[in-house]
């Protein structure tokens, strides 16, 4: 049976583009190459989104531990390497000092329970912080089995995500070690890829995304310093317990995007609650509402105007629309979104103004003039 001629290869609407013979094959015309390869950056991201985790821990360590190695080869006569190398062993002395003194301090407790958890679990559930909490939640008469039972799943779910955070963070350990060695090598055969190549291209796209990322984390870590200065006069005002432990509590969440400061809020409102009563859980509900405010539609817009050229109200809009579409996942993906953007945006602005250029520079062609008509 013959192919029908219809779905002939020669027919077809692709087939009449002219093709560029590289590693991968895409038209010759500017437009559709960019459209291409837009379409191809999109799919390798959604195909690959799970590993998104791994990428930001990645990114993350590898830039602190980069930054760190490079100002000790710079300041000390170690070279690259053997910086790097001094980097990781005072890490891991400081995780493994940390753990030794953590399980010293567990045994004790964990011999009590073990020994005594009957007990134990008594004064625990009758304590007085347990039994306001529970009358907060308004479980005062709920048996404590069947609350138990309801929430299990919630916690396990939760032991879970931790679990996996715990593997992504050593993954993206592992992959930032192995980078820092290798960085001379990786970077001399990326030189050797053409950078016009549609390899190229992508390649120095998912850089941008690494420098997303970086910068994202960057902006972070200065909301998580404004939200410890805020709420650290509260804590003094208020007379709470534990405030260093309180204010470090709230340094360390804010650097979640925006859940980590519901997070802390949540745990000042209990603390506040059986320290003070009720009337301290609404001032920290309305210092954590402010927060959340101030972080999402203010004091990130305002950062993150100093890395793309955009105004104040596209990125405001810009996170408004990414929530609608993406849900709470569209909150970390807005600006990293618009940043890779501007990035490819300005990539393509500059190359059309090189093209442009030679068109301009040529001297426009002269007319001949016309033969002279008078009569000798």
């Amino acid at each position: 049976m013959s192919a029908d001629p219809m779905w002939s290869p020669d027919t077809l609407p692709w087939s009449t583009l002219p093709m560029d013979a590289d590693t991968i094959p895409l038209p010759r015309d500017p437009q559709w190459r960019r459209l291409t390869l837009i379409a191809l950056f999109l799919l390798l991201l959604a195909v690959f989104r799970n590993l998104a985790a791994v990428l930001v821990c990645f990114v993350v360590l590898e830039r602190t531990l980069g930054f760190l190695a490079d100002e000790l080869d710079r300041r000390t006569p170690l070279k690259r390497k053997g910086a790097i190398a001094a980097v990781l062993t005072v890490l891991m002395l400081g995780i493994g000092a940390s753990a030794i003194l953590g399980i010293r301090r567990a045994l004790p407790v964990i011999r009590l329970v073990r020994e005594h958890w009957p007990e134990y679990l008594n004064d625990l559930l009758h304590h007085p912080s347990v039994e306001r909490l529970r009358a907060f939640a308004g479980l005062e008469h709920e048996p404590v089995g069947n609350v138990v039972k309801e929430h299990l799943g919630t916690a396990l779910h939760y032991a879970t995500g931790t679990a996996h955070i715990i593997l992504y963070v050593l993954i993206g350990f592992i992959l930032a070690v192995i980078y820092l060695f290798e960085r001379d090598a990786l970077n001399a055969w990326s030189r050797g890829i053409a950078s016009d190549s549609p390899s190229g291209t992508l390649m120095r796209w998912f850089g941008y995304v690494t420098d997303a990322i970086a910068v994202t984390v960057k902006m972070q870590a200065v909301v998580a310093v404004v939200n410890a200065v805020v709420t650290l006069p509260v804590l003094l005002l208020l007379g709470l317990p534990n405030v260093p432990m309180l204010a470090l509590l709230s340094l360390v969440t804010g650097l979640v995007p925006v859940v980590g400061n519901m997070l802390a809020g949540a745990v000042l409102c209990y603390v506040a609650y059986t320290a003070q009563g009720a009337w301290a859980v609404g001032v920290f509900l309305g210092v954590t509402f402010l927060l959340h405010k101030v972080e999402s539609y203010y004091l990130n817009p305002k950062l993150a105007a100093q890395h793309v050229n955009l105004p104040g109200l596209v990125l405001v809009v810009s996170l408004l629309l990414f929530e609608q579409v993406f849900g709470f996942v569209g909150l970390f993906l807005s600006f990293p979104a618009l940043y890779v953007a501007c990035r490819i945006a300005n990539e393509w602005r500059t190359a059309d103004a090189r093209v442009a250029e030679p068109t301009a520079a040529a001297p426009e062609p002269r007319e001949p003039s016309e033969p002279s008509t008078t009569a000798t």
